[in-house]
């Protein structure tokens, strides 16, 4: 559990490194959302369709969620042992199998899965991890 916390905030203070400052505040408020759909009330399929309204929408956010979930499933699947990827391809057929609350993401790709993950899943860690670096980086000097 740790190397995947220590994996997201590298991830997080990757991405607002790359970012521009207008897309660190696009993503910010794209977290700020995202974490609010999450803890409101509805369905998870009212959720999904809010979470990936929002993305879809954010015209700024789209490029850098693509860079999340290409390095999520870096991180997640291509940087595994192939031990590793057999218990991780168990674990999602067993999911998609028998159900859970977030069955399929997987298979929606790894950009819209990403707003999914968050909403639906473990993600929500990601996102507040996201926020504090983007306002980290955001609070440097002019020109970061």
């Amino acid at each position: 559990m740790e190397d995947e916390s220590k994996s997201q905030r590298s991830l997080a203070v990757f991405i607002a490194d790359k970012a521009t400052p207008i897309e660190r505040n696009a993503l910010s408020t794209w977290a700020e959302r995202l974490l609010s759909i999450r803890a409101g009330d509805g369905s998870s399929t009212l959720k999904a369709r809010k979470a990936l309204a929002l993305t879809f929408a954010s015209k700024a956010v789209w490029p850098v969620v693509k860079i999340i979930g290409r390095q999520t499933k870096r991180v997640t699947w291509d940087d595994r042992s192939t031990t590793a990827r057999f218990g991780l391809g168990g674990a999602i057929a067993g999911a998609v199998l028998f159900g859970g609350q977030s069955a399929g993401i997987a298979a929606l790709g790894t950009a819209v899965g990403v707003p999914l993950w968050v909403v639906l899943g473990a993600g929500a860690s990601f996102a507040n991890v996201l926020r504090e670096e983007l306002s980290r980086k955001g609070k440097g000097t002019p020109g970061d």
